[in-house]
């Protein structure tokens, strides 16, 4: 990456709309965050997001963006961790909606 940023945000569009579209969309998201840290300064901060329930569902999101890490070189420390914002609608009888 010829240019770095103090923040980096990392918002792809659902990459996993479901269960079975995991490991393809875990190699997307895996390249995509790894680009993203190449670009974050060190000290730096990356926010990044998946709007994929099933990623996060699945246990898979911080385990890839570990490594994400690895690929990149680069050491990674969560500072936090969130669900959906409060204006995204829940339905009681589809839990991927949470």
């Amino acid at each position: 990456v010829a240019e770095s940023f103090d923040v980096v945000v990392c918002d792809p569009p659902k990459l996993a709309p479901s269960v079975k579209d995991l490991r393809r969309a875990g190699r997307k998201y895996r390249q995509i965050n790894s680009l993203a840290m190449s670009a974050v300064r060190p000290g730096g901060l990356l926010l990044s997001c998946t709007c994929s329930a099933a990623m996060t569902q699945s246990g898979g999101f911080l385990p890839m963006l570990h490594e994400a890490a690895t690929a990149a070189g680069r050491s990674l420390t969560v500072l936090r961790t969130s669900g959906p914002a409060c204006d995204h609608t829940l339905h009681p009888c589809c839990p991927e909606s949470n």
